[in-house]
């Protein structure tokens, strides 16, 4: 009789279980990183009676949550690459955007400078067509400096989204090491907190999205790594990333960390190349430097074609002419890490042969070295040595040395990157404009036809026009804006098509809930039924005593 209480009281108590478990996967149906959990049942311990071993029931062992580490580190693999896909794309059509507005490009503003110098050309001593020209100068101007201005403030932007993607990083980073610690001490008593569980493995899906970690299980702890190595959370324990000033160029925040004995380091960018810090570190290296290099080569190209024909000639009061346009200078930037005395300093030399490039230039074993960022390519440069100090001299530009560098000190050049900010209309006075190419009369039209014919000429680099270069800077950033565009359509296939492989192993079906709902509750019942039975059995006994 014993027995087959016991049983039934048993099967109660797992049924009981099971409905729990049910009623808790339908409850947390929406919560987000929620993983199913199912009710583990077994046989209890048979009783060995007569010549047979006797069943006693059903025993619960636990409650189990369906997990699967492959198909999650493939979501999670594909969420990081999407998400630096998405931040990439994000900037890159911010640009493409502001590039293609309608009548209001740098090719509209060029192309109207260049219809007032025509109608200067036509009639030289008009009046109203020199005013255009001035006019058209000064609006030409603004176009310039309104796209440098804006590009300027995409790299502020990407400063402010790089320190607040590390807050974030490291707010995600502290809570997993408060819950791996939690989870070890709870599971010493040999039960695992599937809740915690879940709760860790989704602020580590959050984290992975700002930046792509890599996650390895030891003794029930998460250890969370980035791509190169640097360890975030370990055990209960993490670390915290930090938005620093770059060594090479200080205007522009990179990722370190602190170190008790070397202070600040720096991480390197090429390792950080997934989430979406890795997104945003790339859209800067790879799009808005160049585009801002590329700018910069315009003005300079543009400027010096423009003065260069403007001095040649003589305006309306009989004078030689004077620059229209003024431009900014070269900049040097001493790397935070050098040990010597050095300060270099640049110039422009030949502005037809300056590139949209950054350059660095490193102090070793003697000699310097020149390499072109544009193509990472070691360029040979002419080196010149006199009282006042060394002089290298390669693609237009002139670089003077003083002081003594030490062995690997190291210099970033950044001839164009920022020389639009400067770029400046000299004069407003019409009657300076000069349209003549000798003092023959306010007729001589010979010195603006001049100034018209560089229009087609190859002043960029030595090989394209200025339509030419913005068209090609405006097509390079239409056509990676497309490309990543696409990129981000087709990742969000595969992660759809993980998250279905995922949720088929972890998710919640309400249906097949509410079908174990109904066989639980019979189960129940069915055991109630077993109790009465037994009751009825024992009260049968009773009264034949009685």
């Amino acid at each position: 009789m014993s027995s087959l209480i016991n049983s039934a009281m048993s099967g109660l108590s797992a049924a009981q279980q099971l409905l729990n478990s049910t009623a808790n996967n339908i409850s947390s149906y929406t919560i987000a990183g929620y993983n199913r959990q199912i009710t583990l049942l077994s046989e209890a311990q048979n009783t060995f009676n007569g010549n047979s071993w006797y069943g006693n029931g059903a025993i619960v062992n636990g409650v189990q949550r369906q997990y699967d580490a492959l198909i999650d580190s493939q979501l999670r693999n594909a969420s990081a690459k999407s998400s630096a896909q998405s931040a990439h794309y994000t900037q890159l059509s911010a640009i493409d955007k502001q590039m293609t507005l309608d009548g209001e490009t740098l090719n509209d503003g060029l192309e109207s400078f260049f219809d007032t110098l025509q109608n200067v050309v036509n009639n030289a001593a008009d009046p109203a067509a020199r005013q255009a020209v001035m006019s058209q100068a000064a609006a030409l101007t603004n176009q310039f400096t309104a796209t440098q201005t804006m590009l300027d403030q995409q790299q502020r932007d990407i400063n402010t989204q790089l320190q607040s993607t590390v807050s974030t990083i490291n707010g995600y980073s502290q809570q997993i090491a408060t819950l791996n610690q939690r989870i070890a001490q709870m599971s010493q008593s040999g039960d695992t907190p599937n809740n915690l569980l879940d709760q860790r493995d989704q602020l580590v899906r959050d984290l992975n999205d700002q930046v792509g970690v890599t996650v390895a299980l030891q003794d029930g702890s998460l250890t969370v790594s980035i791509a190169n190595g640097f360890t975030l959370v370990s055990g209960s324990h993490s670390y915290d990333l930090e938005a620093m000033p770059s060594n090479a160029d200080p205007d522009q925040l990179t990722i370190g960390y602190h170190d008790k004995l070397a202070g600040q380091v720096e991480l390197p960018e090429k390792l950080v190349n997934s989430g979406k810090m890795g997104g945003l570190l790339a859209f800067r290296h790879d799009d808005l430097n160049s585009l801002q290099n590329r700018l910069g080569q315009l003005t300079l190209a543009f400027t010096s074609a423009i003065n260069s024909v403007q001095e040649q000639g003589y305006d309306l009061n009989g004078q030689q002419g004077e620059a229209l346009f003024s431009v900014g200078t070269p900049s040097v930037k001493q790397n935070q890490l050098n040990t010597g005395t050095a300060t270099l300093s640049a110039e422009f030399t030949d502005a037809q042969q300056v590139q949209a490039s950054d350059y660095q230039l490193v102090y070793q074993q003697g000699s310097w070295q020149v390499t072109r960022l544009s193509d990472n390519s070691v360029i040979p440069a002419d080196i010149s040595t006199s009282a006042n100090g060394t002089t290298l001299s390669f693609d237009g530009l002139s670089v003077s040395v003083s002081g003594t560098p030490a062995d690997h000190d190291r210099f970033l050049l950044q001839p164009v990157r920022q020389i639009t900010d400067q770029f400046a209309l000299q004069t407003s006075d019409p009657n300076k404009l000069a349209a003549a190419e000798d003092l023959s009369g306010e007729s001589d039209n010979r010195n603006m036809q001049k100034m018209l014919d560089v229009q087609s000429q190859k002043w960029v680099g030595g090989t394209q026009t200025f339509s030419q270069a913005w068209r090609s800077a405006v097509s390079v950033v239409g056509t990676q804006t497309q490309s990543y565009g696409n990129a981000v359509n087709v990742s969000e296939t595969i992660i759809t098509q993980l998250t279905a492989r995922q949720q088929a192993v972890s998710g919640v079906n309400l249906d097949e809930e509410y079908a174990n709902l109904t066989q639980y509750q019979q189960y129940y019942i069915a055991n109630t039924q077993v109790l009465n039975t037994a009751s009825a059995l024992f009260d049968a006994l009773i009264s034949v005593r009685s």
